[in-house]
Order: C-alpha cells, then structure tokens, then sequence
C-alpha cells in the first residue's frame, strides 16, 4: 500500500469484481453467449470474444489494483468498474425481456453484478465519497465509454437484433 490516505479500510474488496467477471464469462461461454452475441450485436465469433474479454479483463484488474493501492486518486477507476457491470446488467436484462429470450450472462448480471454493484454504491455513500462529479465521470467512463457506446454503434452498424429492440434501425 502507499502512503496516499486511506478512506476504505477494506479497499481489497474490490478484488471481488474480478471474480464477479469469471462468474460471468463461465455462464456466457458455457451456454452460448457468442452465437446469441452475433445476433444481436452483428458478425461477432469466438476469437473477438476471448481477444476483447482478456483485454477488458486487464483493464479491470489495473482500475481494481489503482483504487486498491489509492482510493483517493482512484476512486473514479473503482467507480467505473461498477458502473460497467451495471451496465453490462442493463444490457442482458433488456434484451432478455424485450428479445423475448434469455441472454446468456443475464443470470450472473441480475444475481451478481447487481447487489454487488449496489453494495459499492452504498459502501462509497457511507463513506461520504459520492459526489455528483465523481458519480457522472465513472459512468461516462464506465458505463458510457466501455459498454453502451460500443456496444450499440456495433449493434447500429450491423443493424443486429439490439439496435431493432433498442428502435435504433429497422
């Protein structure tokens, strides 16, 4: 730990994102996330699946070790990662109920993603860390910037099944 002060005593728990994230790839890669993925998000297989999966999961283990070794000057990384799952969650649970079918990783999104990202979002409150500044630029970060931007342009682009649910394309 450095000498940077300390605002969460128990800072490592936000390790527990990584394993939320492993949970989550075991249910999208065992019942068939990449087929449903290529449907809805347009041409996507299982090399683009592993390759982005891997690299995003670096990215969430260097936010994850950033807010673990310095909650202050990282507390928008440790925000961010939240703000991802949330989103990932928006992302399965709507297309579960507006496809009309399941979208394999809804399960861990609504179970894990959710409290857990819920209880970070109450722990920061408890703390006194929230602040609307900090809350806007982890989900412009987060939530904006790795999962909704992305992920819709591609559906768009591809006029795949979240861009029609979502009214996007026709």
């Amino acid at each position: 730990m450095t000498d940077a002060p300390i605002v969460d005593e128990k800072s490592a728990a936000i390790f527990i994102v990584c394993l939320f994230y492993a949970l989550h790839m075991v249910e999208e890669f065992s019942f068939g996330f990449v087929e449903w993925a290529d449907r809805y998000f347009g041409r996507f297989d299982w090399k683009q699946n592993l390759l982005g999966n891997s690299i995003f999961f670096v990215f969430v283990v260097a936010a994850c070790w950033g807010y673990y070794e310095n909650q202050t000057r990282f507390l928008w990384a440790g925000m961010s990662v939240i703000m991802w799952i949330l989103a990932n969650s928006f992302i399965h649970i709507s297309c579960t109920i507006l496809g009309r079918e399941y979208s394999p990783g809804v399960v861990t999104a609504a179970g894990i993603y959710i409290p857990g990202g819920v209880y970070f979002l109450v722990k920061w409150g408890g703390l006194g860390l929230l602040s609307w500044s900090n809350i806007i630029f982890s989900f412009l970060v987060g939530a904006i910037l790795f999962m909704l931007l992305p992920t819709f342009a591609r559906a768009v682009h591809f006029h795949a099944q979240l861009a029609r649910i979502f009214h996007l394309v026709k």
